[in-house]
């Protein structure tokens, strides 16, 4: 008969074994929320950065590109009503044999960074929080600096500046 009580004593489990196994239970149930919620705002702030990168390196890109073939006399800094000053620049491309390429533009509408080309408009990049176009030199107009800055949702419906790009475009022609 002693050995059966203990047989039936062993089958079973301990309080102490329950409690450990309740509070094991808890913190997990307690932490994993919050775990979840910092991997949610870590991803969403990872990809809020490598789209501003992204956004910021084709726009100075295509930017670089073209003002860098402009004709220096051509250019032509200004602001947009309503809109941040220096955040408009036109210029002119022609070939070298008075055969004009065309005008070309980028300014800044809200939160769009729009490129014209011979009249038509497109937008070069979204969540743009600034640009200006400046002389950094006085003496030299042709070396034109560049400065934006990108924004993106992150997380909770807050926003946050991610990056500020700066670049001289040194006018060629």
């Amino acid at each position: 008969m002693v050995k059966r009580r203990t047989a039936a004593l062993e089958k079973g489990m301990t309080l102490v074994e329950i409690m450990v196994t309740l509070t094991i239970m808890l913190l997990v149930v307690g932490i994993g929320p919050s775990v979840m919620t910092n991997m949610s705002r870590f991803w969403r702030l990872t990809s809020a950065r490598a789209n501003v990168q992204k956004n910021a390196r084709i726009s100075l890109d295509i930017i670089n590109r073209n003002l860098r073939e402009a004709t220096a006399s051509s250019v032509i800094i200004s602001q947009r009503s309503g809109q941040p000053p220096y955040s408009w620049i036109t210029f002119s491309i022609d070939k070298g044999e008075g055969d004009a390429l065309g005008d070309y533009g980028v300014y800044q509408e809200g939160k769009h960074l729009y490129y014209m080309k011979n009249g038509s408009t497109g937008t070069l990049a979204e969540n743009l929080r600034f640009v200006a176009f400046t002389y950094p030199r006085t003496d030299n107009s042709g070396i034109i600096s560049v400065s934006m800055t990108f924004e993106e949702d992150t997380f909770a419906g807050h926003t946050k500046a991610l990056q500020l790009s700066i670049e001289k475009v040194r006018v060629m022609n």
